[in-house]
């Protein structure tokens, strides 16, 4: 099994960053002198070369696939350049920024502008020796509309009812449900982008019953995206695999992409920079 991980492409996000307080440094260092878009553009144009050399059994797109819904031109730029992908399936999943006008709150228009470009926002794939498991994260964040949070958790709850012995789960989501402050504190900050990690993971209570819902099987990875850098936390048995992004990072991390290879009963996640 041989899967490629992309996340945060997040096309429009560097124009969007260039004249910002926060972000127009790093945002200006990284562009091309003609635009942000460009370079998010090239970026991924490097990536599909690779990956149609590389024939995968697929690619996963951990979310933020542009940076505002409300903004169609990257958009269209993104779709164009996604066609190129020569019979590698590539399977998305939403990101905040793909389901809110505002990113911070999933909404029913944001909902519907994903599943209209980009189908179901959960579902679930079996390949080779594991169940590939894709969720949108922003329902776990935003568990207030019970609505959107019960659907979600009942179609895992119904998936996993139906398998008759224990399975090796792989989920992929945006959000990192959570973090260890001793992995933030290894890499020689104690906040992500000088905010603390409660913001950046699921509330206590929902990270506790979401991993319930798994306890009769082996959650054995978790793979995100969200913090613009890459990092390796834990939660009991479960991996959690944070990657930076293909668009714009923020860390010291490099733009690039993962690479999940199981063999010889082993699965490996290389980090390879674009």
């Amino acid at each position: 099994m041989k899967i490629l991980l992309i996340t945060d492409t997040q096309f429009g996000m560097c124009d969007d960053n260039l004249s910002s307080e926060k972000w127009s440094k790093i945002a200006k260092s990284w562009s091309l002198p003609e635009s942000g878009i460009e370079k998010e553009k090239q970026n991924l144009k490097n990536f599909i070369d690779f990956a149609n050399k590389a024939k995968p059994d697929l690619v996963v797109h951990c979310g933020d696939i542009v940076n505002r819904i409300s903004n169609s031109n990257p958009l269209n730029e993104y779709l164009d350049l996604i066609k190129k992908l020569n019979d590698v399936p590539i399977y998305h999943l939403p990101g905040n920024h793909d389901v809110g006008i505002d990113p911070e709150n999933l909404s029913l228009e944001g909902l519907n502008f994903y599943n209209d470009f980009f189908g179901n926002d959960f579902y679930n794939l079996e390949c080779k020796n594991f169940e590939l498991i894709f969720l949108n994260s922003s329902k776990f964040i935003n568990y207030q509309n019970t609505d959107l949070y019960k659907e979600q958790v009942d179609f895992i709850k119904k998936k996993l009812k139906a398998f008759t012995s224990r399975k090796r789960i792989i989920v992929f989501m945006h959000h990192p449900p959570f973090i260890d402050d001793k992995d933030i504190l290894a890499k020689g900050e104690n906040r992500i982008h000088g905010r603390d990690i409660s913001y950046w993971t699921f509330n206590k209570k929902i990270n506790e019953d979401f991993f319930n819902l798994f306890e009769n099987h082996d959650l054995e990875f978790i793979f995100t995206g969200h913090l613009h850098i890459n990092l390796e936390t834990q939660y009991k048995n479960t991996k959690i695999i944070v990657t930076s992004a293909l668009g714009l990072p923020l860390g010291n991390d490099p733009s690039g992409f993962r690479i999940i290879e199981f063999k010889n009963e082993k699965l490996s996640y290389d980090f390879f920079k674009i």
